[in-house]
């Protein structure tokens, strides 16, 4: 049993790391928009030479960041939750809810995976690739497949807390 919670537990830290990883990933994709955009509107109004792209950059970096910040989220429980009702429940109960919608969550997530990584082969299989700036499609579709499994590799933590909380209070 100590072998298990050692493993749990090293799995967990893996996983916190990696949230953390992409959090960092997605402040310096900011930065990247921040000073992209500045860039783009000093030479577009003061020396009428915009930065050919810059559109199709932020398409592409708006979605990575809030893709990549998912797992990080739900890491530090800081998603909207209304809690009016889920509160007022006895211990054992609210783990076995928290238990069913955090497995539903696995369940839509590992969907969204699924059907981006289709999307990634898809647009690999075609070679297309994004005007103006000539990145392969696929590349920024990645972050789809990688985020919903990053999320999901968070949400399996947070089940394996509600197992623990349901067995606890048995």
């Amino acid at each position: 049993m100590h072998n298990n919670n050692n493993k749990a537990r090293g799995f967990e830290y893996g996983v916190r790391v990696t949230s953390n990883i992409f959090l960092y990933m997605c402040v310096v994709l900011l930065l990247v928009m921040l000073f992209l955009g500045t860039a783009d509107v000093i030479g577009r109004y003061l020396f009428r030479k915009p930065i050919v792209g810059t559109l199709e950059i932020f398409e592409v970096l708006l979605p990575a960041i809030v893709l990549l910040s998912l797992a990080y989220t739900q890491q530090a429980k800081a998603h909207i939750t209304v809690d009016l009702f889920y509160s007022h429940l006895p211990p054992r109960p609210r783990a076995m809810l928290g238990f069913a919608t955090t497995l539903w969550a696995i369940i839509l997530f590992a969907l969204i995976g699924w059907r981006g990584i289709l999307l990634v082969i898809s647009y690999y299989q075609t070679g297309r690739v994004i005007t103006n700036i000539g990145v392969p499609m696929f590349l920024p579709r990645l972050l789809v497949p990688v985020g919903a499994l990053a999320i999901c590799l968070v949400l399996i933590v947070d089940l394996l807390h509600y197992v623990s909380e349901i067995r606890k209070n048995y």
